[in-house]
């Protein structure tokens, strides 16, 4: 069956009925062919520059780094060198590639990213929230508030200054604080068994648990 014509409408209508982000990306998937030929054709840039960073998010969310590195090398280079947004995801994913979360969350947070896109900033932010503090409960027996906040992209100023809220945060996840030590002991969490399972745990919970900064 042949795909509908690529649209800000359709990219939009694609994010809201895809149930997990795998379907995302398996539906992105199939647009690939013709946004080359709109790119070859000199199509929209501005929506091409959607498609591409609503992909690459995609791959983000189903922890597919080493294709959305290939990914980057397929946008045509023409495109990116006078694209902003393009310019931004592949920040971004340079970023998640080296597990830097104080920069991961400082773009997330801080670089322009346009409307449309914004669904998909606010899911991958939960979702490596979430990841993040499943990887912490099995890495730690005990860490600093300041370590685990900034993993979580909290304020660690505040956390290393036993701020209330914030350790509230990680004891309503299950974890303990141990006050006279200055440490928390994270609580094991049982690993979902796969990313979008993971996604929408970190949807409906852990961002309502650790909030933002």
């Amino acid at each position: 069956m042949d795909l509908p014509p690529l649209s800000q409408e359709q990219l939009s209508l694609i994010l809201s009925s895809a149930a997990t982000p795998s379907k995302l990306y398996d539906t992105l998937s199939q647009y690939e062919g013709q946004v080359l030929l709109l790119a070859d054709s000199n199509g929209d840039p501005e929506l091409l520059s959607l498609f591409y960073s609503f992909f690459l998010f995609s791959h983000l969310l189903i922890e597919e780094l080493s294709e959305a590195r290939m990914l980057t090398k397929r946008i045509p280079q023409n495109l990116v060198a006078n694209n902003s947004l393009l310019q931004n995801c592949t920040i971004l994913l340079r970023a998640v590639w080296q597990k830097s979360h104080d920069h991961i969350y400082r773009y997330l947070r801080g670089l322009p990213w346009p409307e449309p896109l914004q669904p998909l900033v606010q899911r991958y932010e939960a979702y490596f929230q979430n990841k993040t503090l499943e990887e912490l409960s099995y890495t730690y027996e005990a860490i600093r508030p300041e370590t685990a906040a900034s993993y979580l992209g909290l304020d660690s100023v505040a956390a290393q200054q036993g701020n209330s809220d914030i350790i509230q945060k990680f004891t309503d996840c299950g974890w303990k604080w141990d006050g006279e030590a200055k440490l928390l002991h994270p609580k094991p969490i049982a690993l979902a068994h796969g990313p979008d399972d993971r996604q929408v745990k970190g949807l409906r919970e852990v961002m309502a648990l650790l909030g933002k900064s």
